[in-house]
């Protein structure tokens, strides 16, 4: 699993929130775009959680290229903004989820179950 949030105590909050929820799993962490593009790379993480406004890159721009780069990973938007432009957009850039920040621990881990679940069963897949 990959995190990808520029603000330190968002992504640390993320990193010990999922921790304790996926005690097995190893949890990347990206403070920019680029350093994220890099470790889906090198890494190939099965699920990323995106943010949007990253210095370098735009997270649902940077979600449609790893989403070319990795078509199996889920990609989670996790982002303070809200409205159905925005989730729309990541959509279509082919994000699995969209919470937002406000609604994290109420909505991340059901979708994170959810997306592990998707690439453990073929036939859930859209």
């Amino acid at each position: 699993m990959l995190i990808v949030e520029d603000q330190d105590y968002m992504r640390q909050m993320l990193r010990e929130y999922l921790q304790a929820a996926f005690p097995g799993k190893t949890i990347l962490e990206a403070g920019d775009g680029h350093s994220a593009l890099t470790l889906c790379s090198e890494r190939r993480p099965r699920v990323v959680l995106m943010d949007i406004g990253l210095p370098d890159a735009n997270g649902i721009e940077l979600t449609a290229k790893i989403k070319i780069m990795l078509p199996e990973t889920a990609v989670i938007i996790v982002s303070s903004h809200a409205g159905s432009a925005y989730t729309e957009r990541a959509r279509a850039a082919g994000a699995f989820a969209y919470v937002t920040k406000e609604a994290v621990h109420e909505e991340l881990l059901p979708a994170v179950v959810a997306a592990m679940r998707q690439q453990q069963d073929p036939a859930a897949r859209n």
